[in-house]
């Protein structure tokens, strides 16, 4: 079928705008560093309405049977190649265009049904869908973000039918996480074009993209002094001084193509700056945002195709008179890998849907989704290879091949541990600037040098502190079914910000460079989020009169699962933030580094 096919009509279009969009809303995982939530922006959960499942259905369907068709991922990873016509085939189908405005070519979808094809994609084959997601989810999206009306006009077209691919260029050899040390330079000539040169590294759609999102330092004056900020460029396959190294051998994803690209004295004129000048750090920041989106939605994808091959396994398999189905420890594999990726399917949809309503700031949230559906993925693919057993060893199965293709997601697009630090950090700032009121952070005596002046601020403070420390019920619209679990969160928000406190006051400035307790912290926010998401969907489910019993009594069993978890993953976070071997850590970390490894052996001690 051809994408025209697929499109909403207008009208469609706009009584899904109307019926579903309202007024800006804070970031839902922001508030719960304050102990606060609004119920409003939680419940309902957002599912899709009948306009977004008809085309939801109609694309995953046509998506589904073209992959059926065309996509071998064995095939694709023994020759490390995604073969031209298979990328054809799916442009034709609007897969590389899928939030491209029509006027432009595309398909304009809106983020939940995005991620819902993302997701189909995904579970067909982790190589096709990084250089998917790749062209669109990072490597133009900052044309689409920031690119001017002639911008969007010359280049969209053509990438949106998937005539070009494209590629984002942001990692260097020496700049990995920190993104702001880069040194791809970009020196202005005195025609207003710009001189490119520096290196890209493990580029994406490196070798057979066409067009380039290229972030490069740029000299600016400020207080008469000339500094270095970020600045983002496009660049095009074709301008004399691009070039590229050879094609990556990876471990996984290995039909996908990953190269260096080297810019050697690129002239690039001006009306290719994308944004404005000195202001690439967050236009690259907002991309990675919404690229991590994208990234949960396919480990949902990918969890849905290995428990579907476990559960077959488990139940064709025979041992001892029986399948191995009926054993209670596959039984308990089984039910923890529907857990996590109803979770995880739950926390990207509650963020779609709110990002569509108008949630103004959704970063934290998608941290959370790139974070917890990587490593929800990570384990279930290690939960089905073990029910495999045998079979999930050999290369003739699938199991070592998703494995090998999942274990990058932990890795790009910010590793899970400067995201842990990101979304920790993010989410003080505002508590940090509520206790500033006290005098220094660390230090709260210090407001009591002017008992009198401090007397109202300690005292509204106090009575915040307070408020927080009796658990009252914060999920008041959560199910009658749900309601020992809505009280388990509401008590567990109210222990979660006041250790943000805690924390803040015990470390002031110094917690920007103390890891373990931001470690901490981001876990238990994301253990919140996901209880908060769950308890909502599941609400909306049990709320339904055209749900099946079994599914709704399948779904309770599930929600079960995620928040006992969840809780005992933020019972364990919560205590260590007073009661770890952080220091113990550090000193055995340093003996390692030490003695260059483990440094100990059999023959000696």
């Amino acid at each position: 079928m051809h994408k025209k096919e697929f499109r909403m009509s207008e009208s469609k279009d706009a009584k899904y705008n109307v019926d579903q969009e309202g007024q800006e809303f804070d970031s839902v995982v922001g508030s719960l560093f304050f102990g606060e939530i609004n119920e409003d922006v939680i419940f309902p959960f957002p599912h899709f309405s009948e306009d977004q499942v008809e085309m939801a259905k109609e694309m995953c369907s046509a998506v589904s049977k073209y992959g059926e068709d065309a996509i071998d991922g064995e095939k694709f990873d023994e020759e490390a190649k995604i073969p031209d016509e298979v990328i054809r085939g799916l442009a034709e189908l609007g897969l590389c265009g899928l939030a491209v405005p029509e006027e432009y070519g595309g398909m304009q979808l809106d983020y939940s049904l995005y991620s819902r094809v993302f997701a189909e994609v995904a579970s067909m084959d982790g190589s096709t869908a990084t250089m998917l997601g790749a062209h669109q989810s990072i490597g133009y999206r900052a044309l689409l973000n920031e690119g001017t009306p002639e911008q969007k006009e010359k280049w969209l077209p053509s990438l949106a039918s998937g005539e070009k691919l494209a590629s984002f260029c942001l990692t260097e050899p020496g700049s990995g996480s920190d993104a702001y040390s880069i040194k791809t330079k970009a020196i202005k000539n005195d025609d207003g074009s710009f001189t490119i040169t520096g290196q890209k590294l493990w580029i994406t759609n490196a070798g057979t993209a066409e067009f380039y999102t290229v972030f490069c330092k740029t000299d600016h004056e400020k207080d008469g002094k000339m500094v270095e900020k970020i600045s983002c460029f496009i660049i095009e396959k074709g301008m004399e001084g691009v070039s590229f190294g050879e094609k990556e051998n990876k471990m996984g994803i290995r039909a996908s193509e990953t190269r260096a690209v080297y810019f050697d004295k690129v002239k690039v004129p001006a009306e290719n700056v994308l944004g404005e000048l000195g202001k690439g750090f967050k236009i690259a920041m907002n991309v990675l945002n919404s690229g991590r989106l994208s990234l949960g939605a396919g480990c949902v994808g990918g969890m849905k195709t290995i428990l579907k091959m476990a559960t077959e396994h488990a139940k064709g398999r025979k041992q001892f008179g029986a399948p191995i189905s009926d054993f209670g420890l596959i039984q308990q594999k089984l039910a923890f890998m529907a857990a996590r990726c109803y979770a995880t399917e739950s926390i990207v949809y509650m963020t779609t849907g709110n990002m569509i309503k108008g949630m103004n700031d959704y970063f934290l949230e998608t941290a959370i989704c790139k974070v917890y559906g990587s490593e929800s993925l990570w384990t279930v693919v290690d939960t089905g290879l073990q029910i495999a057993a045998g079979n999930g060893y050999m290369k003739e199965y699938p199991y070592e091949r998703i494995m090998r293709d999942s274990r990058i997601n932990l890795i790009f697009e910010g590793t899970n541990e400067i995201l842990r630090c990101f979304l920790a950090l993010s989410g003080m700032k505002g508590p940090s600037d509520s206790l500033k009121e006290l005098g220094k952070v660390s230090d709260v005596s210090s407001a009591l040098k002017d008992p009198i002046k401090s007397l109202g601020v300690l005292s509204d403070f106090a009575k915040k502190r307070i408020s927080k420390m009796i658990a009252s019920r914060a999920l008041t619209k959560a199910h009658p079914e749900l309601e020992e679990y809505a009280n388990y969160f509401s008590s567990m928000m109210a222990s979660f910000a006041i250790q943000v406190e805690n924390t803040l006051i015990k470390h002031g400035k110094k917690i920007i460079g103390n890891e373990y307790p931001q470690g901490r912290l981001s876990n238990m926010a994301t253990e919140l989020y996901v209880m908060l998401c769950v308890i909502s969907r599941t609400t909306s489910i049990l709320e339904k009169d055209d749900v099946p019993q079994d599914k709704k009594d399948y779904v309770l069993g599930l929600t079960k699962i995620v928040i006992k978890e969840s809780r005992q993953n933020f019972v364990a976070n919560l205590k260590e933030m007073t009661n770890n071997y952080d220091k113990l850590t550090a000193e055995v970390s340093q003996a390692v580094c030490n003695y260059d490894g483990y440094g100990l052996d059999i023959i000696n001690y």
